[in-house]
């Protein structure tokens, strides 16, 4: 008896004291609506306070060329052009007339500018004073046509859209190509866009792996395993581009995106790194591609422009990243990577028609060879850097006569290697200038088929500098994975 009427009290209790915290809470409720108790150096939360960068929107489906920044002013026309991939005349010398310096105190060459970019090898075009390099933007993941002051290195302007990639061997690849008039591009996925190259006004854009790919079929897919490294060419205001899978090569307008012409893809050539060189061979202009699964010419004038005039499934490397080098008499050297080295092809013809054949192969050690980056031809000898897997030569500077790929002329020796033999080169006048993959950069004067070292740099404190340079007037343009810097190299500077 005496423990039920303890419990029933404690219950009571128990609810006399639930009761008063209601009523004590209710009336702290009131009070505290009823007046403003937020401290005065409080802000209620609003969308851009925190001064993130403003992410716009995302779709599922990729725009390409949806979005545009407008960042700085032009400062100021300085002289000089490379306005695509090898430059001027698809050679890597360049054709701009300046005195260029030997040589300079222990701090090398004046920096101009410097600016951090996305990872990867994309080069720059210099057209009109600008300077454009088609980006990747890791966090905001989407490629980006930055265009920049060569004069100051001013950016003055971005054309950007998502896509979603996973990082191979970094993202961007390809070099614009620049005229008065548009400036083209490819990025790493095979997405063109055509802008205007002053104020970045879109004017077309095309998505190559959704117009040309063939669906289910490993032979119609259009961006290779590392990503596009083919630069576009612009021929007389046509975009010439070569997607593979439902057309092999295409003409574009430049003023309005219409496709031209297409070149039929029976064979299934697949798009490589490679680029697309204007050749003419036996008084006949062509594009000649080293796709994978062979090499072609097509004809890119007259009335058949689009046609092809001959093709070769003989030289057909698994990967290439160096372009085809026309040696001249009809002969074309072609280049593969991975220890594929290289060969040689011929074309013929006979008053009415092409014939073709290769007529030398060779594996890296056994000849000329690069892994990455398109030699260059000065007089009668070929430059390259040669690949790791070249045996006694790997990654030395050598030369060979344009006659004969598989004897060596000259090269650096063993105690002068260039990294793993990946980084650019780029001749002006009698000067090689050399960039290995860490950055450091070697200047040569040639003579005949020999080059004498003048003078060398340690220009960035980075790795992977593959990008291909460009040189307009006075200005050196280079880059390592993550940022490009513009280098003063003239005699007076």
């Amino acid at each position: 008896m005496v423990k039920l009427s303890t419990h029933m009290i404690s219950r009571k209790n128990n609810r006399l004291l639930t009761g008063l915290s209601a009523v004590i809470f209710a009336a702290v409720l009131i009070w505290w609506l009823a007046d403003d108790h937020y401290p005065a150096e409080l802000t209620m939360r609003v969308p851009g306070m925190d001064n993130r960068p403003k992410l716009e929107p995302r779709s599922e489906e990729i725009i390409v060329g949806e979005f545009f920044d407008s960042l700085g002013t032009f400062d100021g026309m300085v002289p000089g052009e490379w306005p695509r991939f090898r430059g001027v005349n698809f050679d890597n010398i360049v054709k701009d007339t300046f005195a260029m310096a030997e040589s300079w105190d222990t701090t090398g060459p004046q920096v101009v500018w410097k600016v951090t970019l996305g990872e990867g090898y994309a080069g720059p075009a210099v057209s009109n004073g600008r300077v454009y390099v088609l980006d990747y933007d890791e966090r905001r993941k989407a490629d980006v046509l930055r265009c920049f002051s060569l004069k100051s290195g001013t950016e003055l302007w971005r054309r950007w859209y998502y896509v979603d990639m996973k990082r191979n061997h970094g993202y961007s690849r390809t070099i614009p190509a620049v005229t008065d008039k548009y400036v083209v591009t490819v990025g790493p996925r095979s997405h063109v866009m055509c802008v205007d190259p002053v104020s970045g006004e879109l004017f077309w854009t095309i998505d190559m792996e959704k117009e040309f790919g063939v669906p289910g079929s490993s032979k119609g897919k259009i961006t290779p395993d590392f990503y596009s490294g083919q630069c576009p060419l612009i021929d007389n205001d046509v975009a010439i581009l070569a997607p593979g899978g439902k057309a092999l090569m295409i003409g574009v307008n430049c003023s309005d995106g219409e496709i031209l012409w297409r070149t039929p893809n029976p064979d299934s050539l697949m798009m490589s790194h490679g680029s697309i060189i204007p050749m003419v061979i036996h008084g006949r202009k062509m594009y000649v591609y080293n796709a994978v699964g062979g090499v072609v010419g097509v004809a890119a004038d007259g009335n058949d422009v689009g046609r092809v005039l001959w093709k070769t499934k003989q030289w057909n490397p698994a990967t290439t990243a160096a372009s085809p080098l026309y040696l001249g008499n009809g002969e074309i050297a072609v280049f593969g990577s991975y220890g594929a080295g290289g060969g040689k092809i011929r074309v013929e013809f006979d008053g009415s028609g092409y014939s073709v054949a290769v007529i030398e192969t060779h594996k890296a050690m056994e000849g000329i060879s690069s892994d990455q980056q398109t030699p260059i031809i000065t007089g009668d000898y070929v430059w390259s850097v040669m690949p790791e897997n070249a045996g006694p030569l790997k990654k030395q500077l050598v030369t060979y006569h344009k006659s004969d790929l598989r004897t060596l002329v000259w090269s650096s020796g063993k105690d002068m290697r260039f990294g793993r033999g990946l980084g650019p080169y780029i001749v002006k006048d009698d000067k090689l200038i050399l960039l290995d993959d860490d950055a450091n950069l070697f200047i040569f004067r040639i003579e005949g088929s020999q080059a004498t070292l003048l003078s060398q740099f340690d220009i960035l404190d980075g790795i992977e500098a593959w990008g291909p340079m460009a040189m307009a007037g006075n200005f050196l343009i280079l880059r390592d994975a993550r940022n490009m810097v513009c280098l003063n190299i003239g005699k007076d500077s």
